[in-house]
């Protein structure tokens, strides 16, 4: 009778064992699951708060002057993101490509080409003052009512 107690006593341990583990297992893959909601419920609200800034950087505007070997000079008013290279939406404008915006050093503005080696002409790139900048057009971040020029010199 003491082997058959023994015995019984030992199930009703190991049963209770097996319960109080499955429900840690239960708690735990529950704990988990929140947690794992938690984090995802963070980083989709911080991707949220990425995307609203991307999108809702300001809009400016910023005068750019153009004056060609001719003399004749173009005023445009262009729009851009505050804070936005110079180089960056002059290339979106098409008043320079691409290429040269990204390596920022400038020979053709609206199709108009210059050749320093060649006849000494290049492409002067001045402040709202007619001050000649003191870094180039990939530099300039820009501000809304800014104001910049590429004149022809030779």
């Amino acid at each position: 009778m003491k082997k058959l107690s023994a015995l019984i006593l030992s199930l009703a341990l190991s049963a209770a064992l097996l319960a109080g583990c499955g429900a840690s297992a239960s708690s735990a893959a529950s704990s988990e699951a929140v947690s794992s909601e938690v984090v995802s419920e963070a980083v989709s609200e911080e991707a949220v708060s990425t995307a609203e800034a991307a999108d809702s950087a300001e809009a400016i505007q910023f005068t750019f002057t153009v004056t060609g070997a001719d003399g004749e000079s173009t005023v445009l008013t262009l729009d851009a993101a505050d804070g936005e290279k110079l180089s960056t939406a002059l290339a979106d404008a098409g008043i320079i490509s691409t290429e040269e915006a990204e390596a920022g050093f400038v020979t053709a503005v609206n199709g108009e080409a210059t050749d320093y080696n060649k006849d000494g002409s290049w492409w002067c790139l001045t402040d709202a003052a007619g001050e000649m900048t003191s870094v180039g057009v990939a530099d300039i971040e820009l501000h809304d009512g800014d104001s910049y020029a590429f004149t022809y010199t030779k």
